[in-house]
Parts: structure tokens; sequence; C-alpha cells
């Protein structure tokens, strides 16, 4: 029963981490079109303050620009983005609930970690959106600190 103790361990570090990296990515992109939104409100604003006629008119360019690059980089596989990400963190999340679940319980037998193990690594293999570096780091952060927002059993 050890061995089986710790791949649980093990998966369920591999699980939270992933959970949380499709978390912060979504948090990431919520953020990264919630700051370009504002910026350009901002620069708008100084557009039709006046500070003077071509400065004016290069603002009112740059916030219109600002606010079709945004458009653009929602449009598309950009529209789902947060939606698949938060798909993706619900699976681990479920995966790693049921790894803690069987770690804690002693009536967990050998074939269950075995079939664990494999969801684990399917789920691995199946399609979904690649983590952001800074969404991995921000995730890889918020675990080691012990927030509690994160349960670290492992």
């Amino acid at each position: 029963m050890m061995q089986e103790k710790k791949l649980l361990r093990k998966l369920g570090e591999e699980t939270i981490y992933s959970s949380k990296g499709h978390f912060k990515a979504c948090d990431l992109r919520r953020q990264l079109v919630t700051y370009t939104i504002w910026g350009c409100v901002f620069i708008n604003i100084l557009g039709v303050w006046g500070i003077s006629p071509s400065i004016d008119k290069t603002l009112a360019l740059i916030g219109l620009f600002g606010t079709i690059a945004l458009l653009l980089w929602n449009e598309g596989e950009g529209k789902n983005y947060r939606a698949k990400h938060k798909e993706a963190a619900e699976k681990y999340l479920a995966l790693h609930k049921e790894i803690r679940s069987c770690y804690f319980l002693s009536d967990c037998d050998k074939a269950q970690v075995e079939q664990l193990s494999k969801t684990v690594i399917q789920f691995d293999q199946s399609e979904k959106p690649e983590i952001p570096s800074f969404a991995r780091k921000w995730a890889k952060k918020v675990i080691e600190r012990k927030d509690p927002e994160t349960d670290n059993w492992f």
C-alpha cells in the first residue's frame, strides 16, 4: 500500500498544479482584457479632453486600434479561450478530489489507484489549451505559499 500512497501523492500534486494553472490562465486573460479596455478608454478620454489637434488624433487612433485589436484577439479560438481553460481546470480539480479521497480512505485498493493513474494520463494526453508560462508560474507561487485557496495535502 506504500507504493500506492506515493503514487496518489504524486498524482495529487500533478493534478492540482494543472488545475490551478488552467484557472490562472483564465484569470490572466480576464485581467489582460480588462486592462486593455480601460487603457483604451483612458487614451480616448485624453483625446476627447484635448491636448492638441495632432496629439488628439493620434490618441484617438491608438484607442481605436487597441479596441479593434482586442475584438480580433477575442474572436475565433480566443472567444472560447477562457471556457476551454475553465473546463480543463474543472476536470483536473475533479480528478484531484478523487485522488485525495482515495489517498485518505483506507478501502481504496490497488486497482482503483491504477485506474486513477490511467485517467490522469489519458486526460494529460487529451486535447486542451496550453497553460501560458506566466499562469504556470503564478499557480506554482499560489500553491507553494500554501494559499488557503489550495489544499496542499500531498
